[in-house]
């Protein structure tokens, strides 16, 4: 049995109607359980974590990859992409342009 001491609640994050259980790696969007593949998951959860802060392709590629690659920004696009079609474009993840991205939910 684990002892409580290594069993810590993360917190739930919510920006409008986004709600990102980390814990549970649960995505509710309007009360609807939206489907993300592991990548798309942890980019998502980087970035809300940080609201408003701006992260570089190759910041975001290092966190969630765990490996630092050059010339990953078209992976990076693509996972935004995704999320971004989602979450119904709902704006909530925003490009800096010549910076990166961030969470404005």
């Amino acid at each position: 049995m684990l002892s409580q001491t290594y069993i810590k609640r993360q917190p739930v994050i919510q920006g409008g109607n986004l709600i990102i259980d980390p814990q549970c790696c649960t995505v509710l969007l309007e009360s609807e359980t939206i489907s993300l593949y592991p990548q798309e998951f942890d980019v998502l959860l980087l970035l809300a974590q940080y609201p408003g802060w701006v992260f570089s392709s190759e910041q975001i590629y290092e966190t969630v990859w765990n490996e630092c690659v050059a010339g990953c920004e078209h992976v990076v696009y693509n996972v935004i992409c995704q999320l971004r079609r989602k979450l119904k474009n709902l704006d909530l993840i925003q490009t800096v342009v010549g910076r990166g991205y961030k969470f404005a939910g």
